[in-house]
């Protein structure tokens, strides 16, 4: 149907067509038993859905059973596909992308016949017919009048489908940019029900890929009080807010609030959950994000407690993938007492984090910081390991750079106590560059230890012309060949 003739279509005929169904979040009743198979998930800590279902046969058709207790069978619809409206109101597309996994469809109401009015307020679409309305349209009865049917016609698993669309999402933002408190009360009240999954409407459009969208639109639009509500809904079950943060859109949405409530008492209670699953939030890339959304928008005091929790755990982030990037973002942020704390404890254990994959990049930021206290403590606790690490691909760098610092003495007085480990090291894959390293800085600064680096190396150099340790022996010779001894 054209928008014109939608637009022509009295919005009586479109609820007694309505009337005629009997819907009850995501279901209908009708003689028809040709229907679709329901599906429920449920949020899950990896970000996104995970099936946690029972499947029972009633009268040959599947029904499911979520994990919620006390939650009711779910029939399948029992309406052809013809009558229920698409998934997707642009194109007739499903969820796929979208962090909402397929599920039985939803009857979703024929918005055209408000073509043109309140409605469309807000979607910026050219040709919508939008220009020049504002907010006084809704002060129209007519208009107020037909967008209280349209979002009527939105329940429960209803709206969930609406704002999953591209199209529906715009929609809402559309009506929600209206600033109309009536209008942004009833979306609210919707989005607080529960889905027929037992979860609170809210959260599922936090994980959605347009449902997001409407989320950010909603807190911008609501007052304290109902903001205060809806961070209670978002934070009450740490469980589910993991699984937020755990998600990329969850994620976005968390991280809009914290920007929201930046200058609120009721940041708070994201803080607290963000502390309460500190170490998964981040050793995962997507959910480190919103706990550097704290550091960036938030002051050093706000923060304390999530540096705190930095703190506690350092060790075991710094070993981590993702949370050796995320305890990087913290070094760049944290300041006064709690940042010589964390720095102090990363250098005293610094042997062991040197040798381990990840941990060796901690170690070579603290160094890059140029701050003498830790610099100092680095390199002495790592006499008598020179050696080791520079056999290791990162711990070779970190030899390097304190070769850099006026400690270096330390490093080369570890080569010169062994030859055995000196030669070792100079035709290692790895540890050449630290042997050519030692040398240039002291020949460069006329430094004795350069002299008794060659005198241990000389007696050697036929070894050395071979392998990695070529680059040794060329930067001793000149790239001259010598006899072998």
């Amino acid at each position: 149907m054209s928008s014109s003739a939608a637009a022509s279509c009295p919005v009586e005929n479109l609820l007694l067509s309505v009337e005629n169904l009997s819907l009850k979040e995501g279901s209908a009743d009708t003689n028809n038993h040709h229907g679709l198979s329901t599906r429920n998930y449920l949020l899950h800590g990896n970000g996104g859905s995970l099936p946690r279902i029972r499947e029972t046969r009633i009268n040959g058709f599947s029904q499911y059973q979520t994990g919620f207790e006390n939650s009711m069978l779910l029939p399948p619809p029992l309406f052809s596909e013809s009558v229920w409206g698409s998934n997707s109101l642009s194109n007739g597309g499903s969820f796929q992308g979208s962090r909402l996994q397929p599920r039985a469809r939803i009857l979703v109401p024929n918005y055209n016949f408000l073509s043109g009015s309140a409605l469309d307020v807000g979607t910026g679409r050219a040709g919508s017919g939008l220009g020049g309305v504002d907010n006084s349209m809704v002060q129209n009865q007519e208009e107020l009048k037909k967008v209280r049917i349209f979002l009527g016609l939105l329940q429960g698993d209803s709206i969930v489908n609406y704002c999953s669309d591209q199209h529906g999402s715009r929609t809402i933002q559309g009506l929600l940019r209206l600033r109309n408190p009536e209008i942004t009360r009833e979306i609210y009240n919707k989005v607080l029900a529960l889905s027929s999954r037992g979860i609170a409407v809210v959260l599922e459009l936090m994980l959605d890929q347009h449902g997001w969208h409407v989320f950010g639109e909603l807190i911008d639009a609501l007052n304290y009080q109902q903001l205060k509500l809806i961070t209670y809904e978002i934070t009450k079950n740490l469980d589910a807010f993991v699984s937020l943060t755990l998600d990329t859109h969850g994620s976005n949405s968390i991280r809009k609030v914290i920007r929201l409530l930046r200058r609120s008492p009721l940041v708070t209670l994201v803080m607290n959950n963000l502390r309460a699953a500190f170490f998964t939030i981040m050793t995962n890339r997507i959910g480190s994000y919103a706990v550097s959304e704290c550091f960036n928008q938030l002051s050093a005091e706000d923060n304390r407690l999530l540096y705190e929790a930095a703190i506690e755990c350092c060790l075991d982030l710094a070993i981590d993938h993702e949370g050796s990037l995320a305890l990087i973002r913290v070094i760049n942020t944290i300041q006064g007492l709690q940042r010589y704390r964390l720095l102090d404890i990363l250098s005293t254990y610094v042997a062991f984090l040197s040798q381990d994959p990840k941990g060796n990049y901690v170690v070579q930021k603290v160094i890059s910081l140029n701050n003498p206290l830790f610099t100092q403590k680095i390199c002495h606790h790592l006499r008598g390991y020179y050696g080791t690490i520079s056999l290791q691909k990162g711990g070779s760098h970190i030899a390097e750079k304190c070769l850099d610092t006026e400690w270096k003495s330390w490093v080369i007085e570890d080569f010169l106590s062994n030859t055995n480990t000196l030669l070792q090291v100079a035709k290692d894959e790895f540890g050449n560059y630290v042997i050519q390293k030692a040398l240039n800085v002291t020949k460069k600064s006329g430094s004795p230890l350069y002299q008794k680096l060659l005198l241990r190396l000389q007696p050697h150099l036929s070894i050395l012309r071979s392998g990695y340790g070529r680059n040794v022996f060329n930067l001793i010779t000149g790239g001259r060949s010598v006899k072998k001894v």
